[in-house]
């Protein structure tokens, strides 16, 4: 070795003198004291001994080894977390060593990890290490053992490291119950483009057992009989709600799933940047890029650490985060902003100085002073920012929407701007923002207000035009002007002022005032000149006159007019110049030549101008406009020089057609083939053999749509057909309501009212309930054995059997009580008559109607014979309601022996005649054999009524409507 070699050299000095001697002769050095050379032969000894003892302490093995090892398992995010301590170590003595951590699968011989941990260890300390599998650990068993070692650098290579500990099993599948198939990891969280391991687990490894991702079939390798691994790799992001994967078992059909939550890429924060405002909040603000999508998952959380003050500060939102600053104790900051989830961290640093960094607060209370038509001064306020701050201040003037001036003012505390150069009446906008003037970073926020510089008078004259017309020997002058640009009003217009001068007779002149917005004004005056002054006022003052005379001579001479042609930027128009002297030209237009009120243009021009373009969006295709140009002379006098005439655009499908007349005499002319809603134009001018004379005025003409006289033609028939029809319906109105739909009788105004006369109750009327009782029938004789139908059957001779009562309350034979009904039996009656009882009086010949008391009373009676004694098959028994009776008209005389009745249509009430009325010679005997009746049961009961032993149910008559009994051969009895 080294040190021991050296440490014999110096021993072969010192024990040789000689040698000792002759070195230093050689070398020419003076000869070390004998003091010296002693010292420094015990100092290599006794660097000597301390070596060789330490060689021998670190030989040996070091004692000190890992004890009470302890696993636990975290199955959410498939790690194993261990835990020991180290024992037999010196209290308060601390030692820097490394644990070897071996991990094994399926096998302790089948390690798949291993990994030194170095960590400084102190008495009675827990130590901790974490490993995640890649493999669910739910898919087989692990091992865990581990040895320590000394991680003192001054222990040379090799290292020795203490005894292994025993292997320590982690099998989680004993705590998955008896499922038959399983599949993990469950609700796993990874990024787009990891690698997942899946694994299934079964209990049988006879079943067939197929996985799908996505609904596409996927293949693993086999662990061993029960457990097969799928390596899932570079999986995508799918949708926020995760992954599917699932495996089914046949036979058994079982289906287990999983749900792999992939999220995207979690990026780092962007645009990382702090600033103050006030020197004492520092504001830290970032992008923190695009969502994971699995926001509900994975929730990322942002962290500020300051490393100068060892500060750190949980941040509360995504995007920002506050910092109090400290100005006084220091200036440099050195950020760390940390962002993370569950399955990554991000971060990103940033070093700056705090005075470096001053985004100052927008200014305020902003003042405009002193505000004049062309100047105004402006004030506002700034915050402070530290002590003595100096801000610069940037002021931006807008007129209509641009800038017209822009400064820079040094601000401590109070800004202040005088503005100048500006309009009168014109409405600026100013904003100011500011910034730190010695370090800049960035500028305020805007702050802005607007002002109206004050009003001055007018700087410009009205431009002012005239249209004269002669109207019964005097002028109608109508007097035009253009309202004023707001920069030549400088104020609001109020009012225009009109002086008339007269320039023939004495020096008058007449003012009048014309409130605005008018721009026009119409004059009557008579032949002589007149000079007309035109001014426009604001609140300030008057602005200067325009001034145009009207001559006596109206100057209308004979001017040839000329063709133009315009093009899409309107009409090119030239005249020859003057010889004498004018003062401009003025070029004179109607922009809507079609209607009478013209809206006369015109357009002012220099002395030296003689060509001008005229454009107007009125201008329109077909259209033929007419221009005027004068001259205005020194007297402001103008006379017309040329005529100009044309179209700003002719059609394309316009036509000309020319008509030669050659009968002078001939006053109308009418034009043909013209096409419908057209327009057209027509003039008419002289010839002769000469030629043609000037051009005339164009008449307008509009022709009618042809679409209206085709609709005149279908509609005229049309009203007249639907007229006609509704008179012929009007007409016939009642035949068609008697036809198809006629009015219901009314019983109450039926002539057989006026039979009633009963004293006794002189209210009665046709059907009461009270009174329409059923008490008569009618027996239909038969020959035995007949089958033939009602209508089959002649008609034969009715007999009524009388419904009477038994009990003795007539003196002589009992009324006759009868009902008719050709509704339900076409066969009249011949007679009706009394049926015999004990002797009684006579009643008088007030009696005609029997009371309805009595009528019901005798319903409740005993009565002479029963109907079944009548034979079968001889007589038909029917009950005859209260329609019409055998004959029409008044019943109060009845005949012996009526003639076959024809139909009523009438209805007649109830009658019950006495004898002496009614006299028949006798009784219509019955058939032999036949029995006598029996009473109808009590309408208002729910009996049932029974003939030949069958029995059936009586239908309740409605309330004031009377029933029907009819007894057929063979005893069917019915009761309706």
């Amino acid at each position: 070795m080294f040190v021991l070699r050296g440490v014999q050299r110096h021993l072969r000095f010192a024990q040789r003198p000689d040698l000792n001697e002759k070195f230093y002769k050689m070398s020419g050095k003076p000869e070390p004291m004998a003091v010296f050379s002693v010292f420094q032969t015990t100092f290599l000894l006794a660097l000597l001994s301390l070596r060789m003892y330490q060689s021998q302490v670190f030989s040996e093995p070091l004692p000190l080894a890992p004890k009470s090892l302890e696993i636990s398992i975290d199955s959410t995010h498939q790690r194993l977390h261990l835990q020991w301590r180290v024992h037999n170590l010196a209290y308060h003595r601390e030692l820097k060593m490394v644990f070897q951590i071996e991990i094994s699968r399926i096998k302790t011989s089948n390690v798949i990890w291993v990994e030194n941990y170095s960590t400084t260890v102190k008495w009675n300390q827990v130590l901790r290490w974490s490993w995640e599998s890649q493999l669910p650990l739910e898919c087989t068993q692990h091992f865990v053992r581990m040895r320590s070692g000394a991680a003192d650098a001054q222990i040379p290579e090799p290292r020795f490291w203490g005894d292994w500990t025993s292997w320590e099993e982690v099998a989680v599948q004993s705590s998955l119950g008896h499922h038959p198939l399983s599949v993990f990891p469950k609700d796993k969280l990874v990024e787009e483009g990891s690698n997942v391991t899946v694994c299934y687990v079964s209990r049988s490894h006879h079943n067939n057992i197929s996985c799908y991702l996505e609904g596409i079939q996927i293949h693993g390798e086999q662990l061993d009989p029960n457990v097969c691994v799928f390596h899932l790799n570079n999986v995508p992001f799918i949708r926020d709600t995760g992954t599917n994967m699932y495996c089914k078992m046949d036979p058994g059909g079982v289906i287990k799933g999983i749900v792999l939550f992939v999220s995207k890429v979690f990026e780092e924060p962007k645009d990382f940047s702090c600033e103050t405002r006030d020197l004492k909040t520092l504001s830290c603000t970032w992008d923190p890029g695009k969502d994971t999508g699995l926001l509900t998952q994975l929730s990322p959380s942002y962290t500020l650490f300051e490393s100068f003050s060892g500060k750190k500060v949980i941040c509360t939102h995504k995007s920002w985060c506050d910092w109090q600053a400290a100005p006084d104790s220091q200036e440099m900051y050195n950020f760390t902003l940390t962002a993370g989830n569950d399955l990554r961290k991000r971060s990103v640093h940033l070093l700056f100085n705090l005075t470096h960094r001053v985004h100052p607060m927008a200014p305020f209370n902003v003042l405009f002073k002193n505000v004049s038509p062309t100047n105004a001064a402006m004030t506002w306020r700034v915050h402070s920012i530290g002590n003595y701050s100096t801000l610069l201040c940037q002021v931006e003037l807008y007129g209509e929407g641009k800038v017209i001036q822009k400064q820079n003012v040094s601000v401590v505390a109070n800004g202040e701007l005088l503005v100048r150069n500006l309009e009168p009446y014109t409405e600026y906008v100013a904003q100011v923002r500011c910034a730190h003037a010695s370090h800049f970073w960035r500028w305020s926020e805007w702050t802005r207000d607007n002002f109206t510089t004050a009003e001055a008078a007018p700087s410009e004259a009205p431009d002012v035009w005239r249209e004269v017309k002669s109207v019964q020997g005097h002028r109608v002058v109508t007097l035009f002007w253009k309202p004023l640009s707001k920069l030549q009003a400088k104020g609001k217009i109020l009012f225009y002022n009109v002086v008339l001068e007269n320039l023939d007779g004495p020096s008058t002149m007449k003012l009048l005032s014309i409130p605005a917005p008018a721009n026009c004004t119409e004059l009557a005056l008579d032949h002589h000149s007149y000079q007309i002054h035109v001014t426009a006022n604001n609140s300030v003052g008057t602005s200067p006159a325009a001034v145009i005379t009207l001559s006596r001579d109206p100057g209308n001479k004979d001017v040839e007019e000329a063709r133009v042609k315009g093009t899409k930027d309107g009409f090119s128009l030239s005249w020859k110049p003057q010889p004498r002297d004018v003062t401009g030209y003025i070029v004179e237009w109607c922009e809507h030549p079609r209607d009478p009120r013209c809206d006369l243009q015109w357009k002012s021009l220099g002395p030296n101008t003689t060509s001008t373009v005229v454009s107007s969006d009125a201008f329109r295709p077909g259209v033929r406009y007419n221009f005027r140009i004068y001259g205005i002379s020194t007297e402001r006098i103008p006379y017309l020089l040329e005529k100009k005439t044309g179209y700003s655009q002719e059609l394309d499908g316009s036509v000309c057609c020319k008509y030669k007349i050659d009968n002078p005499k001939q006053k109308t002319f009418v034009v043909q083939n013209l096409q419908p809603a057209s327009f057209y134009e027509f003039f008419l001018t002289p010839y002769t053999s000469a030629g043609e004379g000037p051009l005339g005025t164009f008449t307008k003409v509009t022709t009618q749509d042809e679409y209206s006289r085709i609709l005149i033609r279908i509609l005229v028939p049309m009203i007249l057909c639907i007229l006609l029809l509704t008179i012929l319906c009007y007409l016939k109105s009642q035949w068609m309501k008697e036809k198809c739909y006629p009015d219901i009788p009314d019983p109450y105004k039926s002539s057989v009212l006026s039979l009633i006369k009963s004293k006794e109750n002189p209210r009665l009327t046709i059907m009461n309930v009270k009174d329409c009782v059923p008490d008569a029938i009618e027996v239909i004789n038969k020959r035995e054995g007949a089958r033939k139908s009602l209508i089959e059957t002649e008609p034969t001779k009715p007999t009524y059997l009388h419904l009477l009562p038994t009990e003795k309350s007539y003196p002589g034979p009992g009324p006759c009580i009868c009902f008719e009904n050709f509704t339900y039996n076409q066969a009249a009656s011949e007679s009706c008559g009394p049926v015999p009882g004990p002797p009684k009086e006579q009643p008088s010949q007030l009696g005609l109607l029997t009371s309805s008391e009595n009528v019901l009373k005798a319903l409740g009676k005993t009565y002479v014979n029963s109907l079944g004694e009548i034979p079968a098959g001889e007589t038909n028994l029917n009950y005859v309601s209260q329609l019409a009776s055998p004959l029409c008209g008044d019943k109060s005389s009845l005949p012996t022996n009526p003639p076959e009745p024809a139909l009523c249509s009438e209805y007649k009430m109830q009658m019950a005649i006495p004898m002496g009325l009614a006299s028949p010679p006798s009784i219509t005997p019955l058939d032999e054999g036949a029995a006598a009746h029996s009473p109808c049961p009590p309408r208002s009961s729910g009996s049932r009524c029974a003939a030949h032993g069958e029995q059936f149910a009586q239908v309740q008559s409605e309330r004031g409507r009377a029933g029907r009994w009819t007894l057929h051969p063979g005893w069917n009895f019915q009761c309706q």
